[in-house]
């Protein structure tokens, strides 16, 4: 089992400091996201995320990077796969490239985009999937509904070939489809609605029986599609000494391989984190 963390620094220090904590715990993968403000709370401040992957990569020469998820209300295909290559090159290779629909009205009235339906919404993330591997393989030009580009450069292009593994993530049975037919690694999180770890683990069983189901209807095997669980609340992996353990017993039979866990937040929780880090032999047979 892969662990890896994800932390939405506010500062310079942050960035180093979270990046410290990653590499001196052991994680495998170390992760962001891409919003232009907290999406819930407006107070706290917080930085560019893909200039953020950026400040990381050079960093370290282990700990894979990732971006959970690319935004594309604000984004353009063309124009993030220039950015994921760069991160790549910069990384060495260690980039995993995450795409989500985005969802959170603050990201639409920030970036002056109007309010989508949820089926235009997901319109656009297919065609802008289809669109990013398009340019990241090195095709000029695209057009389709919503997304267009001509002359694309994305040279040198990415050090993973044929180009970073694409991320997507997805809760409902058209995304779960569309994370079939077109990702690498399907980034559940259980959904919003979801209120405690019981109906958290209930609603990844539901979404995984069904995205084995889409690959089966397409003629993919189900294994070839990584899975990566993102630990939001309501889990709280740090809240006990058993916690990241019993999560893990009940992740694993969904065929899950990778758990992305949020940064300690309070005293409690940095207390748990550090018992967890310090004491390797748990941490070495939850691998």
């Amino acid at each position: 089992m892969r662990l890896g963390l994800i932390t939405f620094p506010a500062s310079k220090d942050d960035v180093l400091a979270d990046m410290s904590m990653a590499t001196d715990a052991g994680f495998d993968v170390l992760a962001t996201g891409d919003h232009l403000r907290h999406p819930r709370d407006g107070g706290p401040p917080v930085l560019e995320g893909w200039s953020v992957l950026a400040a990381w990569a050079p960093m370290t020469t282990h700990v894979r990077l990732a971006m959970l998820v690319s935004n594309i209300i604000f984004r353009q295909p063309s124009v993030l796969a220039k950015q994921a290559v760069t991160v790549d090159q910069f990384s060495g290779g260690r980039l995993d490239l995450g795409v989500g629909a985005g969802v959170y009205p603050t990201d639409h009235s920030m970036a002056g985009v109007p309010a989508w339906s949820p089926r235009e919404r997901v319109d656009r993330l297919e065609e802008f999937v289809r669109a990013l591997d398009r340019a990241l393989r090195g095709d000029a030009s695209f057009e389709g509904r919503y997304y267009r580009f001509d002359c694309a450069a994305v040279d040198p292009g990415a050090l993973q070939r044929p180009r970073p593994p694409i991320v997507v993530g997805a809760v409902g049975p058209r995304m779960l489809r569309l994370t079939a037919r077109l990702a690498d690694v399907w980034s559940a999180f259980g959904g919003v609605d979801v209120v405690d770890e019981q109906a958290f683990v209930a609603a990844i069983a539901q979404q995984t029986a069904l995205i084995d189901q889409c690959c089966d209807e397409i003629g993919r095997d189900p294994q070839s599609l990584r899975r990566s669980l993102v630990a939001f609340r309501p889990l709280q992996p740090w809240s006990s000494n058993d916690a990241l353990p019993r999560l893990i017993d009940n992740i694993r039979p969904l065929g899950f391989e990778e758990i992305i866990l949020y940064k300690p937040a309070t005293t409690d929780e940095q207390r748990v984190f550090d018992a967890f880090v310090a004491d390797r032999l748990p941490w070495l047979g939850l691998r």
